[in-house]
């Protein structure tokens, strides 16, 4: 992808989108940040490319006053390429990791007087039973701006998904 003459490689194409059913929870968020290229690099002209990847490292179901909510702690990692401000204009990178924590809201048709918990119990699951398989992610966009010869503002936009344990469909909302 290129966006204002910059190449940004690790966003999703249409062909990797997931196809979602009914089981499948989502949410979508943004990571945002201002990073500094560091001292003992050379200060730069002119963004090149970026490549990002994003990952889960840890997740886990907790019980809400509504539902589930399944917790992801992630990171996203950017290589920035860059054209150095100096007559022999070398190219130059820095690496960048930051990491994120959101969430996939499960919300749950509980039945009268029953709580979270006591509806998982009476299904014999836990809240380690409540996801069919770990989350995934993508990036659906990402943009960068240089803001001086040191810094610059970054976005990326996050997909994250989850298929819920098939014993909870009757209990998920339309």
């Amino acid at each position: 992808m290129l966006k204002n003459f910059i190449s940004i490689e690790g966003v999703a194409n249409v062909s990797e989108f997931p196809t979602l059913t009914t089981l499948d929870r989502y949410n979508q968020f943004e990571v945002e940040e201002q990073v500094t290229i560091p001292a003992e690099k050379p200060e730069m002209e002119q963004i090149v490319s970026v490549m990002v990847e994003a990952s889960i490292k840890n997740y886990y179901a907790i019980a809400t006053p509504t539902g589930l909510k399944v917790i992801i702690e992630g990171e996203l990692k950017q290589k920035i390429t860059y054209v150095a401000n100096e007559p022999t204009q070398s190219i130059h990178s820095a690496m960048f990791i930051t990491g994120f924590c959101n969430f996939i809201d499960i919300p749950l048709n509980l039945p009268t007087g029953q709580n979270v918990l006591n509806l998982l119990q009476t299904l014999g699951i836990t809240l380690d039973d409540v996801i069919s398989a770990p989350p995934n992610i993508i990036i659906e966009d990402f943009s960068i701006s240089q803001i001086d010869t040191r810094k610059a503002k970054k976005c990326a936009i996050l997909f994250a998904w989850v298929r819920v344990n098939a014993l909870l469909a009757t209990y998920l909302p339309a």
